[in-house]
């Protein structure tokens, strides 16, 4: 197949999803399905997920051995690659690349696509590429041109063989990629699982020979502990640590799930003056969980100010009141803060102080007995307080609940006690109370709208949420965030983002959003100029354009630019530029003077 045929069936793939499985091989079309699960971007492409310093040096120091092995492999074979250039790069087992070697003017280009040491490259980070296809199937390939799912790797060959450890584990990838001119050849192919093979069998002999000394290491001591290799991957285990201690051998020393240990300190074992494993002393073990985020997005310094002060009161069960304006996130913030507490396991349950009638709102939030009043449901209602039990409780829009209703909920939160409407039984909740407004309630607690006693009990740690037009940097971030959950990658995203961070989104993120999503119906195979983009804003919007100069409005702006460039096309012809423009003569020479373009 010729690579303009290939270029053909990858652009009617990507454009209409549809492919002819009798012309691509398998492993193609499983890997361009694959990508576009991961939601890669296939006008885009290049790396992205990086290591810092401290960890690739961390991984080079992992795998010395396997990086050695590659060097000593490329001097052996290097004769099989003689005339032609390329680039040998080796992984690990996550797709990292930790070692790269070859034409230096190669190795230029690829550092443009982030090919190059500490970036992963997998088919969920790049889409189909040699080294992710090579870890998932275990297997030789070779991905040629516009095989590749991604723009990024359009111009390169690439012939990638998985490297095996003990046990047959892959423990990393070696890679040989040339410019996309060279074709298909099975001596590439044959040349990289050489290489592979070479790495490989030595490594497997190199394991067998540290693990028999680290054995006898371990039979000498008289401690109870754990026997770990290089790379913490458990070989031996006391068997008073764990029940079926052969279980766990051959996995990550993270792994070990008993609840009971944790690490004192790991003692190296030393051969020849190298660091072979490690003896791991344990005692009463303690798990932390990480942190969990939900969609809260930006790269602002005060968004992510905010983001820090979350994780430090989201732990404990302190009320939190979250203040911002309409559209900014609150609920989403609930929700993490919610599953990052001491209540997670429990219900987050939401309640809307502003859309519940002031007649239903007792009976909505402490529920009612059978029979509690004319109407009411005969079987009773479990209140939404009750409902939170053992979780949280969270109160939007606070500042609409009635006064009366603001002392029932006081003395809850005081007693840690309800009663149903028609009831006489005394029920106990606990709960994490998160309340949010739209409003300062300190104003409102002055202006005598708000009891005081209730606010000193619900504002003990109090967040505030930056207004979108407050941290206009996140708005790029956002917009890629919604174009990443609905596989849309407008090629005119620049000037989707240069108007959208024009406009101050009284709404906020939800606004925003909304005007994404009408973007998708409308231009999701259309380009539109930046005078429809406006008019889509303004269809949901409830104010104009503010201005993006002391004197000039962004329309304005927009107008100058026209008539610029159709005085440009037409060489200064005021009459073609005015029919181009569709005004008059007149009109036109007054918007010149306008705008100083005479």
């Amino acid at each position: 197949m010729s690579c303009m045929e290939m270029q053909q069936i990858w652009e009617k793939y990507v454009l209409e999803n549809s492919l002819d499985s009798f012309i691509i091989d398998k492993t193609i079309i499983d890997s361009w399905q694959l990508s576009k699960k991961f939601k890669v971007n296939p006008k885009d492409g290049i790396g992205k997920r990086f290591l810092t310093t401290s960890d690739f040096q961390k991984r080079l120091r992992d795998h010395e051995t396997m990086v050695s092995l590659a060097k000593k492999s490329l001097n052996r074979f290097q004769f099989l690659l003689k005339n032609i250039d390329f680039i040998l790069v080796l992984t690990d087992a996550d797709g990292y690349i930790l070692w790269q070697s070859g034409n230096e003017h190669l190795k230029e280009h690829a550092r443009e696509i982030r090919f190059s040491q500490g970036y992963q490259w997998t088919e969920s980070m790049v889409g189909t590429n040699s080294i992710g296809i090579a870890l998932r199937t275990k297997e030789a390939n070779f991905i040629h041109g516009y095989e590749h799912f991604a723009r990024a790797s359009h111009n390169w060959s690439c012939v990638a063989s998985p490297v095996f450890g003990e046990n047959r584990e892959v423990v990393g990838v070696v890679d040989l990629s040339m410019p996309a001119h060279y074709p298909k050849k099975e001596n590439f192919l044959f040349t990289v699982q050489l290489i592979a093979e070479f790495i490989s069998e030595a490594l497997q002999r190199k394991v067998f020979e540290e693990q028999k000394y680290m054995l006898q290491y371990f039979s000498s001591k008289k401690q109870l502990g754990i026997l770990c290799n290089s790379s913490m991957t458990i070989l031996h285990i006391s068997p008073e640590l764990v029940d079926e201690p052969e279980a766990y051998i051959g996995k990550k020393l993270s792994a070990l799930p008993n609840e009971k240990w944790e690490i004192v300190k790991r003692d190296p074992i030393r051969k020849e003056d190298t660091c072979i494993g490690y003896f791991v002393y344990v005692k009463h073990r303690i798990f932390n969980h990480p942190f969990k985020f939900h969609y809260v997005s930006g790269r602002s310094k005060t968004f992510h100010q905010l983001l820090e002060e979350v994780q430090i009161v989201a732990p404990t069960s302190a009320p939190i009141h979250l203040y911002g304006e309409t559209g900014s996130g609150k609920e989403v913030l609930a929700k993490t803060i919610h599953e990052n507490s001491p209540f997670a396991e429990g219900k987050l349950v939401s309640v809307n102080c502003g859309s519940i009638p002031e007649n239903l709102m007792e009976s909505e939030l402490f529920g009612y007995e059978k029979g509690a009043f004319t109407g009411a449901n005969p079987n009773g209602y479990i209140g939404k307080i009750e409902q939170a039990n053992n979780g949280t409780l969270f109160l939007d829009e606070i500042e609409d609940m009635p006064v009366s209703m603001q002392s029932d909920l006081l003395r809850v939160l005081q007693e840690k006690k309800l009663t149903r409407i028609g009831g006489t039984k005394e029920i106990n909740v606990n709960f994490r109370l998160i309340t949010a407004s739209n409003q300062d309630l300190k104003a409102l607690v002055k202006a005598k709208k708000f009891r005081t006693d209730l606010f000193y009990r619900i504002y003990v740690c109090p967040l505030q949420i930056p207004p979108l037009r407050d941290r206009k940097e996140d708005i790029r971030e956002l917009i890629k965030y919604f174009e990443s959950a609905n596989s849309w990658y407008p090629f005119w995203e620049e000037m989707l983002v240069e108007v959208a961070e024009q406009y101050p989104w009284k709404g906020n993120v939800r606004e925003l959003n909304n005007f994404l999503e009408r973007c998708l119906i409308y231009y999701r195979d259309r380009i539109p100029t930046k005078e429809q983009l406006i008019q889509l804003i303004q269809k949901g919007g409830l104010i104009e354009f503010q201005e993006t100069s002391d004197t000039l409005s962004f329309k304005e702006q927009i107008e100058k630019e026209n008539i610029y460039n159709a005085l440009v096309n037409n060489n200064g012809n005021i009459q073609m530029a005015a029919k181009q423009l569709s005004i008059s003569k007149s009109t036109l020479y007054r918007k010149i003077k306008k705008y100083k373009l005479d």
